[in-house]
């Protein structure tokens, strides 16, 4: 803190006029500075190591924070999957992978891609957007998507009795279909109203292991929706009516489901009914028109889309183009209905120029189908876009890439010398370093902050994996100067034939595990857990230094307070000096007079 020379606030000694001859303003300023000099340099010197400390602990601090990071980078599994992948035919398939996939080699063939259905309007066309349909009168369209999901069935009538014995159970086998939501199927009786788009192995799944041959069952006629239907069940689809005594069903069979009868020589049911779930699209008289058309179907947003389309005819140059979604299972009709039930002229759409296709694969030896050209699930952690069909079998090769690990490696090397060089810098008592060389000389901070950095690097990691135990094993040493050093060809080796134990040394095989996590964390783990600990706001170094900062403010008051002693004092000494040079004045006067009265009384005796 700056202070300022203590000054009288008057100036009544020179005001006299007379008295000592003595600057005694200039000895009162010397005795008040004798006093407060060295108590200021006292206090100064008190200030200016505090900030020399305070300097240090941030100095030090920054370089543990950047250790810390360096560690933060290589204490979480998925830091260590990123993989480099090759494909022989990258105009065919490109490959983006997620932590969750592994190294490793894979053979793709595609031979079909996924397709939307493309439709056009029937008819010779309209000779602009705005031609006037159904003589101006309003209609609807009706949507239907998906295939018809009625199943195909095969029955095969069962054997007669012969004297009692002898007879066989007559089998209904059905190949079930994909099913949209809203679509229904009933199969003996029993209706089921999918409530979600359905594969055929799911259809199939609902309507399996039904049997009616217990006694309760034939005495009730059937197995009856309400028995069935349940809060999980409604996910995929909600049952009604019964499903008849007489038939049993097995297991489903990736769609195919056998229906067996009670009896011999069964009679088949009746056969299994499908619905197809009809949107219907308003179009107003104001719209009726091709372009009204096409807004109407877009706005609707039902998995369709629809675009005027010119041909190039001199007359009737224009057709309305409908896009479903790509997937055999996306399928669609589109046709229109007036209020009469007669289809409007030329908005018809039974023109297909695309029929919806599945996308057809084969991974490592398994045939996959795909209703898009993005597949997620055939490789783990791997998404496959299909943008042709390949030549043969195409090769995918995912490497690791440990080039992006070693570089974390050498920074944390980096990171670990840095500090301790710090540490050197601020306790070494010959250091030059402006601000903080020299902070903390005789600080067991530093010692204590030393110790715990070697221990991150020298003790033997909570997950040791595969014969490695610590960083050591890595080629990480610390030589007799406390310099970190890196033995790159024995990290190379270690990444090269035990990359997954490395990665549990380092992370014991946890993601964005807690610093006050109790769980094992492998050996960057445990370090991030420490130097958390040790920037902590309640940590030593924040401590010390929030110490410190109390101890300037102090200080500070404390030349305050001097300051004004001193200026107290000051202006005692003057008062004192002003009454001292009063009587002297006093004296000099009468001294002067008593002078002047001896001189005239030796004139008159002497007559001089």
């Amino acid at each position: 803190m700056a202070t300022t020379a203590v000054t009288p606030t008057t100036n009544t000694i020179t005001a006299l006029g007379a008295g000592s001859g003595v600057d005694v303003k200039s000895l009162a300023q010397s005795l008040v500075d004798a006093e407060k000099s060295p108590r200021k340099t006292l206090i100064d010197t008190k200030i200016k190591k505090s900030e020399s400390g305070v300097s240090g602990y941030a100095a030090l601090k920054y370089v543990l924070n950047d250790l810390k990071t360096a560690f933060t980078s290589l204490k979480d599994q998925s830091s260590f999957n990123t993989l480099v992948p090759r494909v022989s035919q990258a105009s065919a398939i490109s490959v983006t992978t997620t932590a969750t996939a592994s190294a490793g080699s894979h053979t793709v063939t595609v031979t079909n891609l996924a397709k939307p259905q493309r439709n056009i309007s029937d008819g010779a066309g309209f000779a602009s957007p705005l031609s006037q349909l159904n003589a101006g009168a309003a209609f609807s369209l009706v949507l239907k998507k998906g295939i018809d999901p009625t199943p195909t069935k095969v029955f095969n009538l069962g054997a007669a009795d012969v004297n009692g014995a002898g007879g066989t159970k007559s089998t209904l086998t059905l190949t079930l279909k994909a099913m949209n939501k809203g679509d229904t199927l009933t199969v003996n009786g029993l209706t089921m109203t999918a409530n979600k788009a359905l594969s055929a192995s799911e259809v199939g799944q609902m309507f399996e292991n039904f049997s009616t041959t217990s006694a309760e069952v034939i005495a009730a006629g059937g197995i009856s929706a309400s028995s069935q239907n349940n809060t999980t069940l409604a996910n995929f689809g909600t049952f009604s009516g019964t499903f008849a005594a007489g038939y049993s069903s097995g297991a489903n069979s990736s769609g195919i489901l056998t229906l067996t009868s009670t009896a011999n020589n069964a009679a088949e049911f009746a056969a299994p009914v499908a619905t197809q779930f009809a949107n219907t699209i308003a179009i107003a008289a104001s719209a009726s028109s091709p372009a009204g058309i096409a807004a109407a179907i877009n706005t609707a947003n039902l998995g369709v889309s629809a675009q005027l389309v010119s041909t190039g005819n001199a007359e009737t140059p224009y057709k309305i183009m409908m896009t479903g979604t790509s997937g055999a299972s996306n399928a669609f009709t589109l046709t229109s209905l007036t209020t009469g039930g007669a289809a409007v002229t030329g908005v018809n759409f039974t023109s297909k120029l695309q029929s919806a296709e599945d996308a057809a694969l084969n991974v490592n030896g398994m045939a996959i189908t795909s209703s898009t050209n993005r597949i997620t699930d055939a490789i783990a952690g791997t998404t496959l876009e299909l943008f042709s069909t390949t030549n043969g079998a195409a090769n995918l090769d995912f490497s690791r890439d440990t080039s992006s690990v070693k570089t974390k490696i050498q920074a944390l090397v980096t990171a670990f010398n840095d500090a301790n060089s710090m540490l050197t810098v601020v306790s070494d008592p010959k250091s030059t370093v402006a601000e903080y060389g020299a902070s903390l000389v005789g600080n067991n901070i530093v010692s204590t902050v030393r110790s715990q950095m070697r221990a991150m690097i020298t003790t033997d990691s909570t997950s040791p994996s595969g014969g490695l135990a610590a960083f050591r094993d890595l080629g990480l040493s610390i030589n007799r100067s406390g310099t970190l050093e890196l033995n790159a060809a024995k990290l190379d080796s270690a990444m090269l034939t035990k990359f997954d134990n490395v990665v549990t040394l380092l992370t014991s095989n946890q993601e964005k595990l807690s610093a006050t996590s109790a769980l094992p964390a492998g050996a960057a783990g445990e370090a991030v857990k420490k130097l958390t600990s040790l920037l902590d706001a309640t940590g030593a170094i924040t401590s010390q230094s929030t110490n410190l900062t109390k101890k300037i403010t102090d200080y500070q008051k404390e030349l305050t307070d001097l300051d004004t002693k001193m200026t107290a004092l000051l202006t005692r000494y003057n008062k004192q000096f002003a009454s001292m040079e009063s009587i002297v004045g006093q004296s000099k006067s009468l001294q002067t007079s008593l002078k002047s009265t001896f001189e005239g009384m030796m004139s008159a005796y002497t007559n001089k």
